[in-house]
């Protein structure tokens, strides 16, 4: 297998090089800065974990890495804001999936979602372990390439990737018939070699070959879906925010959510839209509104002085958007008997 050659090479990086096209935020997510990217990693009796990386458009990103570990080690949780498609090339695959524990066997491929959280357990029992990692904007790049060849395979993936991407947590694709395409090995090595060592054409050899790639995934294997769900990690994500959202509700932007959270704007949008039913920019507006009631409620504050706190500069829109809530205005809500909301 190629990764062996790899990851004897001699021109190690240091580590914050070698994932140079990601930038990981301490949530554990990870955004993708490329358009794809190839990586490995290998477990072996008296061989350390090791892995490897090279990128699509950081073409000097490549390296590899070795740790030590104990057996049986959890490798930290994460999630990131690309598709990624992992290959048990040797041995076998456990992993942790939004709360649960899946094992992959050899030959076997599988698709883990975008904002899903996993991590890998490793063993020192021999296994080699391909990742090609795929960013939204490839398909869009892909399908503007398009040829005389039958594409019907590479659209139903896209479509899968991206039309359902909030359906499913992970995809688990079987080889049919329990044999191994020959030809998945290859398409991963040459996927590799060129983006190793880029030459005149590279790019649109990389898109091709994945695309191939992507074509024998429906013509050559079994798909099963494993559903997303509320898990109770996506329940304390909502929680995260939300607290977060309520302490600073007077002057947050989205642009601090992502600076803290390290998720893109579609995500905080879609985690709000799946707890509440409703968008961001209206979540926000109905925890400023109800700290707004409450102000009036246990305060002398003038309204005007009321929506500057909770983050509104204009007492008109104020006044408009506080009728829209309560069906009453703030000076009504300040002589009512109870409000049910908390500070």
């Amino acid at each position: 297998m190629f990764l062996n050659s790899w990851l004897n090479i001699a021109d190690v990086v240091r580590n914050d090089d070698l994932w140079g096209a990601f930038t990981a935020y301490p949530d554990g997510s990870r955004q993708f800065k490329d358009l794809i990217s190839v990586n490995g990693m290998k477990t072996a009796d008296g061989f350390p974990f090791g892995s490897a990386f090279c990128s699509f458009l950081l073409r000097h990103q490549f390296g590899n890495n070795r740790i030590s570990f104990e057996e049986g080690l959890l490798t930290p949780l994460h999630c990131h804001n690309f598709i990624e498609l992992g290959y048990v090339a040797e041995g076998h695959l456990k992993q942790h999936i939004a709360g649960r524990d899946y094992m992959f066997n050899q030959g076997e491929m599988f698709l883990i979602n975008k904002n899903i959280t996993h991590g890998e357990y490793l063993y020192r029992k021999n296994m080699t372990i391909l990742f090609l990692n795929i960013s939204n904007a490839f398909f869009d790049k892909s399908m503007n390439h398009r040829d005389l060849v039958d594409r019907e395979p590479e659209d139903f993936i896209r479509h899968f990737m991206i039309a359902k991407n909030e359906e499913y947590c992970f995809v688990r694709f079987v080889p049919r018939g329990g044999e191994v395409p020959p030809r998945i090995p290859g398409l991963f090595e040459e996927i590799r070699a060129e983006l190793r060592k880029p030459e005149a054409g590279s790019s649109h050899i990389v898109i091709g070959l994945v695309e191939r790639l992507l074509s024998l995934l429906s013509l050559e294997y079994i798909l099963f879906v494993e559903p997303n769900s509320r898990t109770a990690a996506g329940d304390r994500s909502f929680e995260q925010l939300r607290r977060y959202l309520e302490d600073h509700h007077p002057d947050v932007t989205m642009e601090d959510l992502i600076a803290v959270f390290g998720h893109n704007r579609d995500y905080f949008n879609r985690l709000i839209k799946r707890h509440m039913g409703m968008t961001y920019s209206a979540f926000l507006r109905s925890i400023r509104l109800d700290k707004a009631a409450l102000l009036l409620k246990i305060t002398d504050l003038p309204v005007e002085e009321v929506a500057l706190r909770v983050g509104y500069e204009d007492p008109g829109y104020f006044y408009k958007i506080f009728r829209g809530k309560f069906n009453k205005n703030p000076g009504a809500m300040r002589n009512s008997e109870s409000v049910n909301c908390e500070l």
